[in-house]
């Protein structure tokens, strides 16, 4: 008994760095991208002090666009894996549909 308990103790530390190290990884991921965005707007910010070429503008406002849309996916996986889990396994009804329901607004929130 004591040797399936001190299994079943390590089996749940490995998971939990496990995800540990996996939200590690969605946060370095997730500011690497924010900050090539940053460099996008600091960028945009010249082309049109410089008064360039109005569709070379719009071409990197869609480009911008693109990459806050590549972290907007980055974090929802992240979420989903993380808080997803929790809260879709939780034996509290409130807390899974309010999970649900917060998963529902996002989407319908994008398709916009």
């Amino acid at each position: 008994m004591l040797l399936h308990s001190v299994s079943l103790i390590l089996h749940l530390c490995i998971g939990i760095f496990n995800l540990l190290d996996t939200i590690k990884m969605f946060k370095e991921k997730t500011l690497i991208r924010l900050k090539k965005a940053k460099g996008q707007v600091d960028g945009l910010i010249k082309l049109v002090e410089s008064d360039t070429y109005c569709m070379d503008i719009i071409t990197q406002i869609l480009a911008l666009e693109g990459s806050l849309s590549a972290v907007s996916r980055l974090l929802l996986e992240n979420h989903l894996n993380t808080c997803g889990v929790k809260y879709l396994t939780s034996k509290q009804s409130k807390k899974r549909e309010k999970f649900i329901k917060e998963i529902i607004k996002i989407v319908e929130f994008s398709s916009r």
